[in-house]
């Protein structure tokens, strides 16, 4: 396989990277029926490329996990089936996350504290159980309630809630 190229896409609004992407979901059946494609390509945040042709695409979409009591960018990824095996998921994994966290520690009044995935790979649970994956740092929080794993990529500069059941003071969501 070619040299991987990864493209940056987050709130850049990038014609080239949206027109690829659209294109790439709809040869791969990737869009869920019913999807809003405007909304997704909304939601870019990375692109991978081989000879000039999209691999795979990464979005995401900013959300309070209230379990959490904070705002993270939900992460998702979809690569080609021909490159499941290349490791190009673990590359846009990671130029993702540094694209988000970079983005979130210039846009501080967001409050985004984190990178968050719902892990819907069989292969990918499976194969590898640790609680922290040692390439992307993503760290097992829990489960949906649909029984996929939940993690999360803590930011550097991220902080928790200071709140305390009962003290009356303050409201379980996420405080400034």
């Amino acid at each position: 396989m070619s040299d991987v190229v990864l493209r940056q896409a987050w709130r850049k609004g990038n014609p080239s990277i949206e027109r690829d992407a659209e294109l790439f979901w709809r040869a791969n059946r990737a869009l869920p029926q019913g999807t809003d494609v405007g909304n997704r390509l909304s939601e870019l945040c990375a692109a991978a490329y081989v000879d000039g042709q999209p691999l795979a695409i990464s979005t995401s979409s900013i959300r309070n996990v209230d379990f959490l009591r904070s705002r993270l960018a939900m992460y998702r990824v979809f690569v080609s089936p021909d490159a499941r095996v290349a490791k190009v998921a673990s590359k846009l994994t990671l130029f993702s996350r540094d694209v988000l966290e970079a983005w979130s520690r210039e846009h501080q009044n967001e409050g985004v504290m984190g990178m968050g995935a719902v892990i819907q790979s069989r292969a990918l649970v499976k194969n590898d159980r640790a609680a922290i994956w040692s390439d992307s740092k993503l760290t097992f929080v829990g489960y949906t309630q649909e029984g996929y794993q939940m993690r999360v990529y803590w930011f550097a500069h991220a902080t928790v809630s200071t709140y305390w059941p009962g003290d009356g003071s303050e409201s379980p969501a996420r405080d400034s």
